[in-house]
């Protein structure tokens, strides 16, 4: 998609000529469509953050990202693992897909409490535009894209250049929540045949200053992430070729003192993790010229590994014989894939056509493995044995999945300037197989390992109804698919001293969503609405290890990844955005929501609470300034499955204050004070699911008064 232009929707962009016609404020999006197309002819909710806006935002990371999105979070993995995914509208983790550059990104994989992958998310310090897709959008996407879709692009050639041939760009960022900084430098050069662009960013960072938590509580830690990017792009035969080499690289030490002395870490005096993740991927992209069966298409041939290795170091000394414990975890996940988007339009039977169709095929090898050691230090025994689990082991076998996809989407114009449906359908086939494993059989020699095979097809059907040039309704409907994951399918759980096994299971089913969406999009002069109401029903949640209870003729306690009912989502969002006159303008941005399990009548814990933003901008020339108003609701009630009680965050609202200085054409200067009245409270993502009185909440609060700056040169 080289060379989109995208016009932000910030009110400064507004402001640059509060007469300017609609065109001037439309906005273009990627995501909804696989195709370039104007906000107002997509059937569904879509954000498009360019990079002005992250740069207006003082956006040094994911957080920073979604600070102002309502409806959109960060699963957070806790003080030691950092980010996990994005969360929209209350599905997250990989129920929602994260492309960069159309490549989906490694899976994240959990088990216990001293293994997380996350995702880490440096591509953002690359980034140079992040969609966002709101609601299931498998009939595109696939697999994984049942919450919504996240589609960041990294920075190309033109997006540098800053005269013809040419371009570097700086930018420095720092924020005192957590003493973070960032540093990016890019070069591009290019000619009449072809570009090139090399690009790396760095980011430092600690703990988060939690806000009513001493320093001497907090849990310590120093990250590091860095992050390459090459691009080298060409005209050649059949169109336009890029090659992209880019590679990222995170680190963190943590000394965790949240909960020591209590609760399972009763005994445990010391508990420090040394995490390292390494990712690289190797990309040929074609924008291909135009042929008879297609006027535009993008091809896409890659190759992307990834490594995530964790070590934990645990003393206890409060034992009467004291123990020694060290802890390694390592998975690993390789992935191959071509795909390509191809849209040809013409008329058939009276009727105007943008048709849209590709295809995906994706295959990935994955193998991970826990190894422990514990020592006593009274008698310096050694075992290879902690809590009945015989180390090293795998938590799955060896296991490749295949994913293959093909997709057609049209948007037929019923009448000229009338309105326009848009029918699709994707069938997706899912492969599922575990490949021989000696490690894998030598622990879990009673347990069965399956194959599985999965297909679907994942019909979507949207309208989009201009009312005026100015103002048209959309809704839609839209299927959601996830294919039953390859930790859940054969899970690897066997304590004989115990007596608790985990079974495979091949009938688990395809966790399946169905979303209902319509709404409003208005452009007025210098004013700009958008309305959604939403309806997401979700069945066959896959509940991982689930209680079969004691099996008789075994002599065991079985646990087996099991298929629950049905979760239902829904919502209301609403965003207002007005130009008063050329200085001033305001955004108002509200959403509410509510989740519910059918089969317990329990909330959904991950769904945000009723939230609401409120901003006030001040512009001229050579600055802006804004203040910005975040006000949310504390959660409802919460309960487990057993009725135990969770944890609710209580409501909260925080005031920022960002300004930006123009100091010349190619430099400006961003600075911000965040939690202006220094408040104590706590972001529902980052805590949802915990126990009420768990101690690590009282890390898990976010930052009191902050100061962040970022300074972006380009020459």
């Amino acid at each position: 998609m080289a060379g989109l232009t995208v016009v932000a929707q910030p009110a400064q962009a507004l402001q640059q000529d509060v007469n300017s016609s609609n065109a001037d404020i439309e906005v273009i999006t990627v995501v909804a469509h696989r195709q370039p197309r104007q906000l107002s002819e997509v059937a569904g909710t879509v954000s498009v953050l360019s990079e002005e806006q992250m740069q207006r935002d003082l956006v040094l990371n994911a957080t920073d990202l979604v600070r102002y999105q309502v409806g959109v979070e960060i699963d957070d993995g806790g003080s030691r693992f950092g980010d996990s995914g994005f969360r929209i509208r209350g599905i997250g983790g990989n129920r929602t897909a994260i492309v960069i550059d159309q490549v989906p990104v490694a899976d994240q994989f959990s088990v216990g409490a001293f293994s997380d992958t996350g995702r880490g998310l440096m591509e953002l310090g690359l980034a140079s535009r992040v969609e966002i897709l709101r609601g299931p959008a498998s009939t595109l996407y696939g697999s994984k894209a049942l919450g919504g879709v996240v589609a960041i692009s990294l920075l190309e050639a033109d997006d540098v250049l800053y005269g013809s041939n040419y371009g570097t760009r700086l930018q420095l960022g720092y924020n005192s929540d957590s003493h973070r900084a960032k540093v990016m430098a890019a070069q591009a050069y290019a000619n009449q045949s072809g570009s090139l662009l090399l690009a790396a960013a760095l980011q430092y960072g600690q703990e988060l200053r939690s806000e009513g938590v001493a320093a001497s509580d907090r849990d310590l830690q120093h990250h590091r992430q860095q992050g390459l990017l090459a691009r080298l792009a060409t005209d050649a035969s059949w169109g336009r070729w890029q090659f992209t080499l880019d590679a990222l690289q995170e680190s963190r030490d943590t000394n965790i003192r949240s909960g020591l002395g209590e609760g399972r870490q009763a005994s445990t005096t010391y508990l420090a993790g040394d995490d390292a993740r390494q990712q690289w991927r190797a990309l040929i992209d074609l924008e291909m010229e135009p042929q008879a069966w297609a006027d535009t298409g993008q091809w896409r041939l890659y190759y992307q590994y990834s490594d995530t290795e964790q070590d934990s170091h645990e003393e206890r000394m409060l034992l009467p014989e004291p123990l020694l414990i060290q802890r390694d975890f390592e998975f690993t996940q390789r992935t191959a894939g071509i795909g390509a988007d191809l849209a040809k339009q013409f008329d058939s039977v009276g009727f105007a056509h943008r048709l849209g169709y590709g295809f995906e095929w994706i295959s990935s090898s994955l193998v991970d493995e826990r190894d422990a050691l514990q020592t006593n230090l009274t008698t310096q025994v050694s075992t290879n044995v902690l809590l009945g689990e015989t180390f090293p082991l795998r938590d799955f076998p060896r296991s490749r999945v295949t994913e293959f996809g093909m997709y057609v989407h049209d948007e037929i114009e019923l009448w000229e300037q009338g309105p326009v449906i848009s029918p699709g359908v994707r069938y997706e086939n899912y492969r599922l197989r575990a490949r021989h494993d000696a490690l894998f059989e030598l622990r879990y020699p009673q347990s069965t390992v399956t194959d599985l095979t999965e297909s679907a097809w994942l019909p979507k059907f949207g309208v989009v109804w201009p009312v005026s040039e100015q103002v048209e309704w959309f809704g839609q409907y839209a299927r959601g698919y996830r294919a039953p994951p390859f930790s859940d399918v054969n899970v690897g759980l066997y304590y004989p001293q115990f007596r608790v096994l985990a079974i495979a299971n091949p009938d688990l089913k395809a966790e399946r969503g169905y979303t209902f969406e319509t709404g409003l999009r208005a452009r007025l002069t210098g004013h700009s609405i958008t309305a959604a109401v939403f309806h997401n029903r979700y069945s066959d949640f896959i509940e991982s290890r689930a209680s079969l209870g004691f099996d008789p003729v075994r002599q065991l306690l079985i646990f087996q990844s099991i298929n629950r009912d049905k979760v239902v989502i829904e919502g209301a969002e609403f965003e207002w955005q007005a130009v008063w006159n050329r200085q001033w303008s305001s955004q108002l941005a509200l959403a509410y929501s509510r989740g519910e399990d059918r089969e317990t009548g329990l909330a959904i814990a991950d769904v945000a609470p009723p939230q609401a933003i409120l901003e006030v901008s001040y512009s001229n020339a050579d600055w802006e300034s804004r203040l910005v108003l975040t006000a949310v609701r504390g959660q409802r009630e919460l309960q487990d499955a057993d009725g135990s009680l969770l944890f609710s965050a209580p409501g909260y609202a925080t005031v920022d204050w960002v300004n930006r200085w123009f100091v010349a054409d190619d430099l400006s200067i961003g600075a911000g004070l965040f939690n202006l009245t220094d408040r104590r409270y706590w972001k529902n993502s980052r805590v949802s699911g915990y126990p009420i009185a768990d101690p690590s909440l009282e890390v898990l609060a976010e930052a009191g008064l902050h100061a962040g700056i970022t300074v972006n040169y380009q020459f």
